[in-house]
């Protein structure tokens, strides 16, 4: 990973504003690699508004927890996923009934800033989960299953069936409501927080701004001056990766209809929304979405309502479509 920093970094300038460790289980790494890596990092871009790992529940111990805030992390975002046993079960989780509990309880005493991350419209819990509200951030997933995956298999076997996509928008209805009333903003499409908590990290990826992904299968856009980009991917094999690291598998350009295009639909997934006149060559959408209750006018921004969050990727199309 370093020496595809060395390799690639140059191409990447501004105020670094975000590290963040996720994808696959970061929490695994050794403690030295991570600092290793932090320190790389913020020696040459300098240091960043905070530092993230992603961690199950089982890896959150008092000795991680201690090398971690000597390396430099200083928030730590938690995989709880659910505290009812047989959800776990069904997500093939390997932490178990209590462990989600006590990681939070370790994080939140060693003064951590913390998210924890829950899984909502699991198959066989159709009704409100239980929720730690003591974080001061909280990330709220619809359960996706995707084709070719365990999942999509157990599906197609009919061992496992998927809620109903209305039983699934009440309980994203009923989580909204009952955050709002514990103090939380949803300021995400599913991401909430208490005032002056919002995820730094989160931000820049629905604000379209240039990211570097260093490590296998990591994702990276950067821009030019016109406003064009390119997207890169890593392999996602260890083996190809380590042969040549800074090597793309995958390359995209994108131009800059695209990239506005994109900043358009993502930043309508975002409760601050985007400014109207960015959504001007989408003809006739910023009307449309004050229409159907999907979003609504503050000042000269267009931002989305919970029925807008709700039917974000009807959203997103409408947007693609009426795009001159």
């Amino acid at each position: 990973m370093l020496a595809e920093l060395a390799a690639r970094g140059d191409a990447f300038g501004g105020e670094l504003q975000s590290i963040y460790f996720g994808g696959g289980t970061p929490s695994l790494w050794r403690q030295d690699c991570l600092a290793k890596a932090i320190a790389a990092v913020t020696a040459r871009y300098g240091a960043p508004r905070e530092v993230t790992i992603e961690a199950n529940p089982t890896d959150c111990t008092d000795d991680n927890l201690a090398a971690w805030r000597d390396a430099g992390i200083t928030r730590i975002s938690i995989g709880v996923q659910s505290f009812e046993p047989q959800t776990l079960v069904t997500l093939g989780r390997d932490h178990r009934f209590g462990d989600g509990r006590a990681a939070l309880d370790r994080v939140l005493a060693a003064g951590f800033e913390v998210s924890a991350d829950f899984i909502l419209g699991v198959p066989g819990s159709d009704t409100i989960f239980e929720i730690d509200t003591r974080p001061d951030h909280l990330s709220i997933y619809e359960l996706t299953i995707e084709e070719r995956t365990a999942f999509g298999q157990r599906v197609r076997d009919g061992r496992l069936v998927p809620l109903p996509d209305d039983a699934v928008a009440e309980l994203y209805t009923q989580t909204h409501e009952r955050l709002a009333r514990e103090g939380y903003e949803h300021y995400e499409i599913s991401s909430y927080a208490r005032p002056g908590h919002r995820a730094v990290h989160n931000s820049l990826y629905w604000r379209g701004v240039p990211y570097l992904g260093l490590g296998v299968g990591a994702a990276s856009l950067a821009l030019d001056a016109h406003g064009a980009g390119t997207r890169q991917t890593n392999p996602r094999r260890a083996s190809e990766y380590l042969a040549a690291p800074g090597t793309p598998a995958e390359q995209q350009a994108i131009s800059e209809r695209e990239m506005a295009i994109d900043r358009a639909w993502l930043g309508l997934r975002v409760v601050d929304g985007i400014a109207e006149d960015a959504l001007a060559p989408a003809r006739g959408v910023a009307d449309w979405l004050v229409s159907e209750s999907l979003a609504e006018r503050r000042g000269d921004r267009i931002c989305p309502t919970l029925r807008g969050f709700l039917l974000a990727d009807r959203i997103a199309a409408r947007v693609v479509e009426a795009w001159e």
